[in-house]
Protein backbone atom coordinates (compact mmCIF):
# COMPACT_ATOMS: atom_id res chain seq x y z
CA UNK A 1 0.00 0.00 0.00
CA UNK A 2 2.80 2.43 0.89
CA UNK A 3 4.78 1.58 -2.26
CA UNK A 4 1.76 2.15 -4.48
CA UNK A 5 1.10 5.46 -2.72
CA UNK A 6 4.67 6.56 -3.41
CA UNK A 7 4.47 5.51 -7.05
CA UNK A 8 1.32 7.52 -7.61
CA UNK A 9 3.18 10.74 -6.67
CA UNK A 10 5.60 10.30 -9.62
CA UNK A 11 4.87 11.65 -13.07
CA UNK A 12 2.73 9.39 -15.25
CA UNK A 13 3.46 10.64 -18.75
CA UNK A 14 4.40 7.36 -20.40
CA UNK A 15 1.73 4.76 -21.28
CA UNK A 16 3.71 2.05 -19.47
CA UNK A 17 3.32 3.92 -16.17
CA UNK A 18 -0.40 4.28 -16.78
CA UNK A 19 -0.73 0.57 -17.45
CA UNK A 20 1.24 -0.24 -14.33
CA UNK A 21 -0.97 2.04 -12.23
CA UNK A 22 -4.09 0.51 -13.73
CA UNK A 23 -2.81 -2.96 -12.92
CA UNK A 24 -1.99 -1.93 -9.33
CA UNK A 25 -5.42 -0.34 -8.82
CA UNK A 26 -7.15 -3.53 -10.03
CA UNK A 27 -4.96 -5.59 -7.72
CA UNK A 28 -5.78 -3.33 -4.75
CA UNK A 29 -9.48 -3.57 -5.57
CA UNK A 30 -9.31 -7.39 -5.57
CA UNK A 31 -7.36 -7.42 -2.28
CA UNK A 32 -9.89 -5.09 -0.64
CA UNK A 33 -12.82 -7.28 -1.78
CA UNK A 34 -11.08 -10.39 -0.42
CA UNK A 35 -10.41 -8.66 2.91
CA UNK A 36 -14.01 -7.49 3.17
CA UNK A 37 -15.31 -10.96 2.34
CA UNK A 38 -13.17 -12.41 5.15
CA UNK A 39 -14.42 -9.80 7.60
CA UNK A 40 -18.03 -10.38 6.53
CA UNK A 41 -17.88 -13.87 8.05
CA UNK A 42 -17.66 -12.26 11.51
CA UNK A 43 -19.51 -8.95 10.96
CA UNK A 44 -23.04 -8.80 9.59
CA UNK A 45 -22.80 -5.08 8.73
CA UNK A 46 -19.79 -5.63 6.45
CA UNK A 47 -21.60 -8.54 4.81
CA UNK A 48 -24.58 -6.34 4.01
CA UNK A 49 -22.25 -3.63 2.63
CA UNK A 50 -20.54 -6.18 0.40
CA UNK A 51 -23.86 -7.47 -0.91
CA UNK A 52 -25.00 -3.94 -1.62
CA UNK A 53 -21.76 -3.11 -3.47
CA UNK A 54 -22.05 -6.29 -5.56
CA UNK A 55 -25.64 -5.43 -6.48
CA UNK A 56 -24.56 -1.93 -7.50
CA UNK A 57 -21.72 -3.33 -9.58
CA UNK A 58 -24.02 -5.78 -11.38
CA UNK A 59 -26.57 -3.04 -12.12
CA UNK A 60 -23.83 -0.73 -13.39
CA UNK A 61 -22.50 -3.45 -15.68
CA UNK A 62 -25.92 -4.30 -17.11
CA UNK A 63 -26.86 -0.64 -17.64
CA UNK A 64 -23.46 0.11 -19.14
CA UNK A 65 -23.72 -2.76 -21.62
CA UNK A 66 -27.23 -1.73 -22.61
CA UNK A 67 -26.26 1.92 -23.20
CA UNK A 68 -23.07 0.88 -25.00
CA UNK A 69 -25.02 -1.30 -27.46
CA UNK A 70 -27.47 1.51 -28.14
CA UNK A 71 -24.71 4.07 -28.69
CA UNK A 72 -22.77 1.66 -30.91
CA UNK A 73 -25.84 1.07 -33.08
CA UNK A 74 -26.50 4.82 -33.29
CA UNK A 75 -22.88 5.47 -34.22
CA UNK A 76 -22.87 2.88 -37.01
CA UNK A 77 -26.05 4.33 -38.48
CA UNK A 78 -24.68 7.89 -38.40
CA UNK A 79 -21.38 6.78 -39.95
CA UNK A 80 -23.14 4.89 -42.76
CA UNK A 81 -25.39 7.91 -43.38
CA UNK A 82 -22.41 10.31 -43.55
CA UNK A 83 -20.46 7.89 -45.80
CA UNK A 84 -23.27 7.58 -48.33
CA UNK A 85 -23.85 11.29 -48.20
CA UNK A 86 -20.17 11.99 -48.99
CA UNK A 87 -20.27 9.45 -51.83
CA UNK A 88 -23.29 11.17 -53.36
CA UNK A 89 -21.60 14.56 -52.92
CA UNK A 90 -18.46 13.33 -54.75
CA UNK A 91 -20.69 11.82 -57.50
CA UNK A 92 -19.29 8.35 -56.94
CA UNK A 93 -22.78 6.84 -56.75
CA UNK A 94 -26.00 7.78 -58.48
CA UNK A 95 -28.14 9.54 -55.91
CA UNK A 96 -31.46 8.36 -57.34
CA UNK A 97 -30.87 4.75 -56.25
CA UNK A 98 -29.82 5.57 -52.64
CA UNK A 99 -32.46 8.14 -51.63
CA UNK A 100 -34.68 5.44 -50.16
CA UNK A 101 -31.77 3.95 -48.20
CA UNK A 102 -30.91 7.37 -46.76
CA UNK A 103 -34.54 7.91 -45.78
CA UNK A 104 -34.57 4.54 -43.99
CA UNK A 105 -31.36 5.44 -42.15
CA UNK A 106 -32.82 8.77 -41.04
CA UNK A 107 -35.99 7.04 -39.86
CA UNK A 108 -34.01 4.50 -37.81
CA UNK A 109 -31.90 7.30 -36.26
CA UNK A 110 -35.07 9.20 -35.32
CA UNK A 111 -36.58 6.02 -33.80
CA UNK A 112 -33.49 5.50 -31.64
CA UNK A 113 -33.59 9.13 -30.49
CA UNK A 114 -37.30 8.99 -29.62
CA UNK A 115 -36.80 5.73 -27.71
CA UNK A 116 -33.93 7.29 -25.76
CA UNK A 117 -36.07 10.35 -24.98
CA UNK A 118 -38.97 8.24 -23.73
CA UNK A 119 -36.64 6.23 -21.48
CA UNK A 120 -35.12 9.41 -20.06
CA UNK A 121 -38.58 10.88 -19.47
CA UNK A 122 -39.69 7.75 -17.63
CA UNK A 123 -36.55 7.84 -15.47
CA UNK A 124 -37.17 11.53 -14.68
CA UNK A 125 -40.79 10.81 -13.71
CA UNK A 126 -39.69 7.94 -11.46
CA UNK A 127 -37.13 10.20 -9.79
CA UNK A 128 -39.79 12.86 -9.25
CA UNK A 129 -42.06 10.27 -7.67
CA UNK A 130 -39.22 9.17 -5.38
CA UNK A 131 -38.61 12.81 -4.44
CA UNK A 132 -42.27 13.25 -3.50
CA UNK A 133 -42.17 10.07 -1.40
CA UNK A 134 -38.99 11.23 0.33
CA UNK A 135 -40.60 14.59 1.05
CA UNK A 136 -43.59 12.81 2.57
CA UNK A 137 -41.25 10.69 4.72
CA UNK A 138 -39.47 13.86 5.87
CA UNK A 139 -42.80 15.39 6.91
CA UNK A 140 -43.73 12.22 8.79
CA UNK A 141 -40.38 12.30 10.58
CA UNK A 142 -41.00 15.95 11.48
CA UNK A 143 -44.34 15.00 13.03
CA UNK A 144 -42.67 12.17 14.96
CA UNK A 145 -39.96 14.49 16.28
CA UNK A 146 -42.61 16.99 17.43
CA UNK A 147 -44.47 14.13 19.15
CA UNK A 148 -41.24 13.05 20.89
CA UNK A 149 -40.64 16.64 22.00
CA UNK A 150 -44.12 16.71 23.55
CA UNK A 151 -43.33 13.43 25.36
CA UNK A 152 -40.12 14.94 26.71
CA UNK A 153 -42.09 17.97 27.93
CA UNK A 154 -44.48 15.64 29.75
CA UNK A 155 -41.53 13.90 31.43
CA UNK A 156 -40.09 17.32 32.41
CA UNK A 157 -43.43 18.21 33.98
CA UNK A 158 -43.40 14.95 35.92
CA UNK A 159 -39.86 15.70 37.13
CA UNK A 160 -40.89 19.21 38.21
CA UNK A 161 -43.83 17.73 40.14
CA UNK A 162 -41.50 15.29 41.87
CA UNK A 163 -39.12 18.13 42.78
CA UNK A 164 -42.01 20.17 44.19
CA UNK A 165 -43.09 17.20 46.29
CA UNK A 166 -39.55 16.78 47.61
CA UNK A 167 -39.42 20.47 48.53
CA UNK A 168 -42.75 20.22 50.36
CA UNK A 169 -41.58 17.17 52.33
CA UNK A 170 -38.30 18.91 53.20
CA UNK A 171 -40.22 21.93 54.46
CA UNK A 172 -42.47 19.73 56.56
CA UNK A 173 -39.52 17.88 58.09
CA UNK A 174 -37.79 21.19 58.84
CA UNK A 175 -40.96 22.40 60.51
CA UNK A 176 -41.24 19.15 62.46
CA UNK A 177 -37.79 19.73 63.95
CA UNK A 178 -39.04 23.09 65.25
CA UNK A 179 -42.47 21.79 66.22
CA UNK A 180 -42.63 18.37 67.87
CA UNK A 181 -46.41 18.09 67.53
CA UNK A 182 -46.19 16.84 63.90
CA UNK A 183 -46.96 13.11 63.32
CA UNK A 184 -44.24 10.45 63.14
CA UNK A 185 -45.33 9.27 59.67
CA UNK A 186 -43.62 12.28 58.07
CA UNK A 187 -40.29 11.42 59.68
CA UNK A 188 -40.67 7.78 58.66
CA UNK A 189 -41.37 8.77 55.05
CA UNK A 190 -38.40 11.17 54.95
CA UNK A 191 -36.07 8.56 56.47
CA UNK A 192 -37.27 6.06 53.88
CA UNK A 193 -36.46 8.52 51.06
CA UNK A 194 -33.03 9.32 52.51
CA UNK A 195 -32.11 5.65 52.92
CA UNK A 196 -33.49 4.36 49.58
CA UNK A 197 -32.33 6.84 46.93
CA UNK A 198 -35.00 9.55 47.04
CA UNK A 199 -38.27 9.57 45.11
CA UNK A 200 -36.83 7.45 42.27
CA UNK A 201 -35.43 4.62 44.41
CA UNK A 202 -31.84 5.10 43.24
CA UNK A 203 -32.83 4.92 39.55
CA UNK A 204 -32.50 7.72 37.02
CA UNK A 205 -35.51 9.92 36.33
CA UNK A 206 -35.91 8.50 32.81
CA UNK A 207 -35.81 4.89 34.06
CA UNK A 208 -38.29 5.61 36.85
CA UNK A 209 -40.61 7.44 34.44
CA UNK A 210 -40.62 4.42 32.08
CA UNK A 211 -41.23 2.12 35.05
CA UNK A 212 -44.24 4.15 36.23
CA UNK A 213 -45.63 4.42 32.71
CA UNK A 214 -45.61 0.67 32.04
CA UNK A 215 -46.12 -0.55 35.62
CA UNK A 216 -49.69 0.75 35.76
CA UNK A 217 -50.55 -0.85 32.40
CA UNK A 218 -48.96 -4.23 33.11
CA UNK A 219 -50.24 -4.43 36.71
CA UNK A 220 -53.79 -3.72 35.56
CA UNK A 221 -53.38 -6.38 32.87
CA UNK A 222 -52.22 -9.10 35.27
CA UNK A 223 -54.87 -8.18 37.85
CA UNK A 224 -57.62 -8.61 35.22
CA UNK A 225 -56.07 -11.90 34.11
CA UNK A 226 -56.24 -13.19 37.68
CA UNK A 227 -59.91 -12.28 37.88
CA UNK A 228 -60.68 -14.04 34.53
CA UNK A 229 -58.32 -17.05 34.09
CA UNK A 230 -60.38 -18.44 31.18
CA UNK A 231 -59.94 -15.17 29.30
CA UNK A 232 -56.18 -15.34 30.00
CA UNK A 233 -55.98 -18.77 28.27
CA UNK A 234 -57.99 -17.53 25.28
CA UNK A 235 -55.80 -14.41 24.98
CA UNK A 236 -52.65 -16.51 25.10
CA UNK A 237 -54.01 -18.73 22.33
CA UNK A 238 -55.02 -15.69 20.22
CA UNK A 239 -51.95 -13.44 19.66
CA UNK A 240 -53.97 -11.22 17.33
CA UNK A 241 -55.52 -9.43 20.35
CA UNK A 242 -52.19 -7.90 21.38
CA UNK A 243 -52.70 -4.57 19.56
CA UNK A 244 -56.18 -4.15 21.05
CA UNK A 245 -54.85 -4.82 24.56
CA UNK A 246 -52.02 -2.34 24.11
CA UNK A 247 -54.48 0.33 22.95
CA UNK A 248 -56.77 -0.44 25.89
CA UNK A 249 -53.89 -0.20 28.36
CA UNK A 250 -52.81 3.15 26.92
CA UNK A 251 -56.31 4.50 27.54
CA UNK A 252 -56.23 3.13 31.11
CA UNK A 253 -52.91 4.85 31.74
CA UNK A 254 -54.40 8.23 30.88
CA UNK A 255 -57.30 7.63 33.29
CA UNK A 256 -55.04 6.59 36.22
CA UNK A 257 -52.70 9.58 36.40
CA UNK A 258 -54.19 11.49 39.36
CA UNK A 259 -53.19 11.22 42.96
CA UNK A 260 -56.48 9.73 44.18
CA UNK A 261 -56.34 6.99 41.56
CA UNK A 262 -52.79 6.18 42.67
CA UNK A 263 -54.06 5.71 46.22
CA UNK A 264 -56.87 3.42 45.07
CA UNK A 265 -54.44 1.46 42.90
CA UNK A 266 -52.10 0.76 45.82
CA UNK A 267 -55.00 -0.53 47.94
CA UNK A 268 -56.25 -2.72 45.09
CA UNK A 269 -52.72 -4.03 44.42
CA UNK A 270 -52.26 -5.01 48.05
CA UNK A 271 -55.64 -6.79 48.18
CA UNK A 272 -54.96 -8.58 44.87
CA UNK A 273 -51.51 -9.67 46.08
CA UNK A 274 -52.95 -11.04 49.34
CA UNK A 275 -55.93 -12.91 47.84
CA UNK A 276 -54.19 -14.37 44.79
CA UNK A 277 -50.68 -14.95 46.12
CA UNK A 278 -50.33 -18.46 44.69
CA UNK A 279 -51.14 -17.49 41.08
CA UNK A 280 -49.42 -14.10 41.11
CA UNK A 281 -45.90 -15.53 41.44
CA UNK A 282 -45.81 -16.80 37.85
CA UNK A 283 -47.46 -13.64 36.47
CA UNK A 284 -45.15 -11.33 38.39
CA UNK A 285 -42.15 -13.26 37.07
CA UNK A 286 -43.24 -12.60 33.48
CA UNK A 287 -44.21 -9.07 34.47
CA UNK A 288 -40.68 -8.37 35.77
CA UNK A 289 -39.11 -9.74 32.60
CA UNK A 290 -41.45 -7.62 30.50
CA UNK A 291 -40.55 -4.44 32.39
CA UNK A 292 -36.83 -5.28 32.18
CA UNK A 293 -37.14 -5.61 28.39
CA UNK A 294 -38.90 -2.23 28.21
CA UNK A 295 -36.41 -0.35 30.44
CA UNK A 296 -33.38 -2.14 28.84
CA UNK A 297 -30.96 -1.05 31.60
CA UNK A 298 -32.21 -3.14 34.53
CA UNK A 299 -32.42 -6.86 35.24
CA UNK A 300 -35.68 -8.59 36.29
CA UNK A 301 -34.33 -8.93 39.85
CA UNK A 302 -33.69 -5.18 40.04
CA UNK A 303 -37.19 -4.55 38.67
CA UNK A 304 -38.66 -6.85 41.38
CA UNK A 305 -36.77 -4.91 44.08
CA UNK A 306 -38.00 -1.62 42.59
CA UNK A 307 -41.59 -2.91 42.62
CA UNK A 308 -41.24 -3.72 46.34
CA UNK A 309 -39.72 -0.28 46.93
CA UNK A 310 -42.57 1.38 45.01
CA UNK A 311 -45.25 -0.42 47.09
CA UNK A 312 -43.55 0.57 50.34
CA UNK A 313 -43.13 4.12 49.03
CA UNK A 314 -46.84 4.38 48.20
CA UNK A 315 -47.83 2.93 51.58
CA UNK A 316 -45.68 5.41 53.50
CA UNK A 317 -46.76 8.32 51.31
CA UNK A 318 -50.44 7.53 51.83
CA UNK A 319 -49.85 7.23 55.58
CA UNK A 320 -48.05 10.57 55.53
CA UNK A 321 -50.91 12.24 53.64
CA UNK A 322 -53.55 10.88 56.00
CA UNK A 323 -51.48 11.92 59.02
CA UNK A 324 -51.02 15.44 57.63
CA UNK A 325 -54.77 15.71 57.00
CA UNK A 326 -55.57 14.61 60.55
CA UNK A 327 -52.92 16.88 62.01
CA UNK A 328 -54.15 19.90 60.02
CA UNK A 329 -57.77 19.21 61.00
CA UNK A 330 -56.85 18.89 64.69
CA UNK A 331 -54.80 22.04 64.52
CA UNK A 332 -57.65 23.91 62.84
CA UNK A 333 -60.11 22.72 65.49
CA UNK A 334 -57.74 23.73 68.29
CA UNK A 335 -57.31 27.17 66.77
CA UNK A 336 -61.08 27.60 66.46
CA UNK A 337 -61.61 26.50 70.08
CA UNK A 338 -58.92 28.93 71.23
CA UNK A 339 -60.52 31.81 69.36
CA UNK A 340 -63.96 31.00 70.73
CA UNK A 341 -62.65 30.74 74.29
CA UNK A 342 -60.77 34.04 73.91
CA UNK A 343 -63.87 35.77 72.58
CA UNK A 344 -65.96 34.38 75.45
CA UNK A 345 -63.37 35.51 77.98
CA UNK A 346 -63.27 38.97 76.42
CA UNK A 347 -67.06 39.25 76.56
CA UNK A 348 -67.11 37.97 80.14
CA UNK A 349 -64.37 40.37 81.23
CA UNK A 350 -66.20 43.24 79.60
CA UNK A 351 -69.41 42.33 81.42
CA UNK A 352 -67.56 42.01 84.76
CA UNK A 353 -65.42 45.16 84.49
CA UNK A 354 -68.16 47.51 83.39
CA UNK A 355 -70.29 47.36 86.57
CA UNK A 356 -67.14 47.78 88.74
CA UNK A 357 -65.87 50.91 87.00
CA UNK A 358 -69.22 52.53 86.43
CA UNK A 359 -72.78 51.50 86.88
CA UNK A 360 -74.16 51.51 83.34
CA UNK A 361 -77.80 51.44 82.49
CA UNK A 362 -79.50 48.66 80.54
CA UNK A 363 -79.87 50.84 77.43
CA UNK A 364 -76.12 51.61 77.45
CA UNK A 365 -75.28 47.91 77.76
CA UNK A 366 -77.52 47.10 74.81
CA UNK A 367 -75.85 49.85 72.80
CA UNK A 368 -72.42 48.41 73.65
CA UNK A 369 -73.57 44.94 72.54
CA UNK A 370 -74.91 46.37 69.29
CA UNK A 371 -71.58 48.11 68.67
CA UNK A 372 -69.73 44.85 69.32
CA UNK A 373 -71.97 42.98 66.89
CA UNK A 374 -71.44 45.66 64.26
CA UNK A 375 -67.68 45.48 64.76
CA UNK A 376 -67.76 41.68 64.42
CA UNK A 377 -69.88 41.89 61.27
CA UNK A 378 -67.52 44.47 59.78
CA UNK A 379 -64.54 42.26 60.60
CA UNK A 380 -66.19 39.27 58.91
CA UNK A 381 -67.01 41.40 55.87
CA UNK A 382 -63.39 42.58 55.67
CA UNK A 383 -62.19 38.98 55.82
CA UNK A 384 -64.59 37.96 53.05
CA UNK A 385 -63.50 40.90 50.90
CA UNK A 386 -59.84 39.99 51.39
CA UNK A 387 -60.58 36.39 50.39
CA UNK A 388 -62.47 37.56 47.30
CA UNK A 389 -59.58 39.83 46.32
CA UNK A 390 -57.14 36.93 46.69
CA UNK A 391 -59.34 34.69 44.53
CA UNK A 392 -59.67 37.39 41.87
CA UNK A 393 -55.90 37.90 41.83
CA UNK A 394 -55.37 34.15 41.42
CA UNK A 395 -57.92 33.99 38.59
CA UNK A 396 -56.26 36.94 36.83
CA UNK A 397 -52.82 35.35 37.14
CA UNK A 398 -54.16 32.08 35.70
CA UNK A 399 -55.80 33.94 32.82
CA UNK A 400 -52.57 35.78 32.01
CA UNK A 401 -50.65 32.50 32.04
CA UNK A 402 -53.21 30.92 29.69
CA UNK A 403 -53.00 33.91 27.33
CA UNK A 404 -49.21 33.67 27.27
CA UNK A 405 -49.40 29.95 26.50
CA UNK A 406 -51.88 30.56 23.68
CA UNK A 407 -49.66 33.27 22.19
CA UNK A 408 -46.64 30.96 22.29
CA UNK A 409 -48.59 28.14 20.64
CA UNK A 410 -49.87 30.51 17.95
CA UNK A 411 -46.31 31.71 17.24
CA UNK A 412 -45.03 28.14 16.98
CA UNK A 413 -47.89 27.14 14.65
CA UNK A 414 -47.26 30.23 12.50
CA UNK A 415 -43.56 29.34 12.21
CA UNK A 416 -44.41 25.75 11.26
CA UNK A 417 -46.88 26.89 8.59
CA UNK A 418 -44.32 29.34 7.15
CA UNK A 419 -41.69 26.60 7.07
CA UNK A 420 -44.07 24.24 5.25
CA UNK A 421 -45.04 26.93 2.75
CA UNK A 422 -41.38 27.69 2.02
CA UNK A 423 -40.61 24.02 1.47
CA UNK A 424 -43.62 23.58 -0.83
CA UNK A 425 -42.63 26.70 -2.80
CA UNK A 426 -39.07 25.41 -3.21
CA UNK A 427 -40.40 22.08 -4.37
CA UNK A 428 -42.76 23.67 -6.89
CA UNK A 429 -40.01 25.92 -8.28
CA UNK A 430 -37.69 22.93 -8.65
CA UNK A 431 -40.39 21.00 -10.50
CA UNK A 432 -41.13 23.99 -12.74
CA UNK A 433 -37.44 24.45 -13.57
CA UNK A 434 -37.13 20.74 -14.35
CA UNK A 435 -40.09 20.92 -16.74
CA UNK A 436 -38.67 24.00 -18.46
CA UNK A 437 -35.27 22.33 -18.80
CA UNK A 438 -36.74 19.16 -20.33
CA UNK A 439 -38.82 21.24 -22.77
CA UNK A 440 -35.76 23.26 -23.81
CA UNK A 441 -33.75 20.09 -24.38
CA UNK A 442 -36.57 18.61 -26.47
CA UNK A 443 -36.78 21.77 -28.58
CA UNK A 444 -33.00 21.84 -29.13
CA UNK A 445 -32.94 18.20 -30.20
CA UNK A 446 -35.92 18.66 -32.51
CA UNK A 447 -34.26 21.73 -34.01
CA UNK A 448 -31.07 19.76 -34.67
CA UNK A 449 -33.02 16.95 -36.36
CA UNK A 450 -34.95 19.47 -38.48
CA UNK A 451 -31.71 21.24 -39.47
CA UNK A 452 -30.14 17.94 -40.49
CA UNK A 453 -33.20 17.00 -42.54
CA UNK A 454 -33.27 20.44 -44.22
CA UNK A 455 -29.57 20.22 -45.07
CA UNK A 456 -30.06 16.79 -46.54
CA UNK A 457 -33.07 17.93 -48.63
CA UNK A 458 -31.20 21.00 -49.92
CA UNK A 459 -28.16 18.94 -50.87
CA UNK A 460 -30.33 16.37 -52.65
CA UNK A 461 -32.08 19.18 -54.57
CA UNK A 462 -28.72 20.69 -55.52
CA UNK A 463 -27.39 17.37 -56.83
CA UNK A 464 -30.56 16.76 -58.82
Amino acid sequence: MVETGRKIHFQTDSPSDLRQLDYQSKKLYKDSIQLLSKLSLHHKDIKSILEYSQDLKSTLLTDGKKYYNKLFKFRTLVESFSLKKSQIANKQINHGNFVKELQDLLKSIEDILTEYKTEERMIAEALLQQEVELWQDCLNMEHRISFWENDSKISDRMNSKLQNREQSTNLLTHFSSANKTLPNEINEFQNFLDNHGGRTGGWTEDEHFKFLKHYKIQKFKYRNELKNPEKLINDLQNPENEDLNNHHYQEIELNTSTRDNDDQQTVEDESADKTNEGIVNSNIHAFHHELANIIMTKTPEQVAEHVKWWKEFQRLENAKRNAIKKWSENRRLNMQNKKQSEEKNDDHNDTIRTPIKQHLSISQLEARKAELELWRNQREKMKKQAELLKKQAEIQSKQTELELKRKRQAKIQHKISLYKQEKMAEKLTALHQLKIQTKMEQQIRQQKINDAANNYSTESIIFT
